[in-house]
């Protein structure tokens, strides 16, 4: 017996109409033949903000993303559940229906509960039907690529099957230069020239099926309109369009919302002394990180990266800090990341405290200790670091003293108390020495990191 997620993109059952029933139908037909066999099958599908648009007869230029998306889809997914359930209950299927939205993916409780929620529904025989919520969420940027990774590792299936308007992932537009089999981190680094008109498209499928291997779950990438698709790609020995191997490894149940369910603000890059660490059981210190991509906030989930080999996914964790003070402090030692923290917090309190004009004459290395020694560090990132705590802003200055501050209350805290930060002088006492060293990238405990 085979648990599989099937995800059915809006290009796969697109027509000049709005929906290509007979492609709904036919696929409909093919998961009750698989149930029969004794197969659990979960479907996520789009197309209801198509469906709405024909509804509609949504025409014209198009407008605001939130109006162009949350009314077609509000009308178009009760329409869209009417017609599963009226093909489903053709071949003896009974379906239910489950929203998604991008809130329930940043929580941990809400995605155990709907894991809970799909592997009962299967286990009664039930053929649960996931969407995005479009209707709640126009402007989150979430597509169902990524609502079916997430269904695949909440619902503890084995196999994914992404169904587009080609038969597999292709390297050149002629769609000659078929790719038959992957690893997961040829799947984040093929550049797919071809396929998939929908909103994810062919590089999406790709980077969310190496995610969903990584944690154990094999992925298919096929056509829609291939005959007898749904069976083929329950046979392993099938050669049915693109293959994302699965990891031999499956993740913890503690571990699966940050590895596999949760929805990734961004990017850390690393270096490899950081990975090896990293695989032995240590936390990523920011001396480790070497770039970071994407927007965020502390307690975001991110992927961890190789620096050099950006499509190696190292594994993923909940950062310490927001996305600006990593940029900020990455890749500096305790004593470099202490020198920066006490200039950041001297730009934001000490013009009050000493009367200082601007900002320049609370940067002079002559005069303070902690410039003398981030700027005059052998490091680039340190030379870096002392750059960009110059060039900023007052309000920018006020921003990461702030953001330090909820990230890192202790820490602040030890800095404020001491004051040695308006003479330039980095604490000096063990406790907070401790406290500095201690400052994570990521959160220790949330750490997931695939295997190698």
């Amino acid at each position: 017996m085979t648990r599989q997620v099937i995800k059915l993109g809006s290009s796969s059952i697109a027509s000049r109409d709005g929906l290509a029933l007979d492609v709904i139908a036919g696929l409909v037909s093919q998961i009750a033949a698989a149930q029969r066999a004794g197969h659990e099958i979960l479907l996520v599908t789009s197309g209801a903000a198509r469906l709405g648009r024909r509804l509609l007869a949504f025409e014209g230029p198009p407008g605001p993303q939130a109006v162009d998306t949350a009314m077609p889809a509000a009308v178009g997914q009760p329409a869209l559940m009417a017609l599963y359930r009226q093909l489903a209950a053709a071949v003896g299927v009974e379906v239910c229906q489950i929203l998604v939205s991008r809130s329930d993916l940043a929580s941990a409780r809400a995605m155990g509960d709907l894991g809970h929620l799909l592997r009962e529904a299967v286990g009664r025989g039930l053929l649960p039907i996931v969407n995005g919520n479009d209707a709640t969420d126009p402007l989150s940027a979430l597509d169902n690529d990524q609502v079916a990774v997430a269904v695949a590792v909440a619902a503890e299936a084995t196999r994914l099957l992404f169904l587009t308007d080609v038969r597999a992932a292709y390297r050149d537009h002629a769609l000659s230069d078929r790719i038959t089999r992957l690893t997961p981190d040829e799947a984040r680094a093929v550049r797919a020239t071809a396929g998939g008109t929908g909103r994810g498209g062919m590089s999406s499928k790709l980077g969310a099926a190496a995610r969903a291997a990584r944690c154990g779950v094999e992925c298919v990438i096929g056509s829609a309109r291939e005959p007898d698709v749904v069976s083929r790609s329950l046979n392993p020995r099938a050669r049915v369009g693109t293959v994302i191997r699965g990891g031999s490894t499956r993740l913890e149940p503690s571990r699966r919302w940050i590895g596999g369910m949760a929805y990734s603000e961004g990017s850390v890059h690393v270096n490899r002394d950081a990975e090896m660490s990293l695989r032995t059981g240590s936390t990523l210190f920011l001396s480790g990180v070497k770039r970071v991509d994407g927007e965020f906030a502390a307690g975001s989930v991110v992927e961890l990266v190789d620096v050099r080999h950006p499509e190696r996914l190292i594994g993923r964790g909940s950062v310490a800090l927001p996305a600006s003070l990593l940029r900020l402090l990455r890749a500096l030692s305790p004593q470099q990341v202490a020198c920066a923290i006490s200039i950041l917090l001297r730009l934001r309190h000490g013009a009050a405290a000493t009367g200082a004009g601007g900002t320049a004459p609370l940067l002079d290395p002559d005069v303070y200790p902690d410039c003398r020694e981030l700027a005059g560090g052998a490091s680039r990132a340190s030379q870096e670091a002392f750059a960009q705590l110059a060039a900023f802003s007052a309000d920018r200055v006020s921003d990461l003293a702030d953001a330090l501050l909820l990230a890192q209350p202790g820490l602040s805290t030890t800095f404020l108390l001491s004051r040695g930060f308006l003479d330039g002088q980095v604490p000096a006492e063990p406790a907070a020495r401790r406290v500095v060293r201690g400052i994570h990238a990521v959160h220790r405990e949330s750490l997931v990191v695939y295997a190698g």
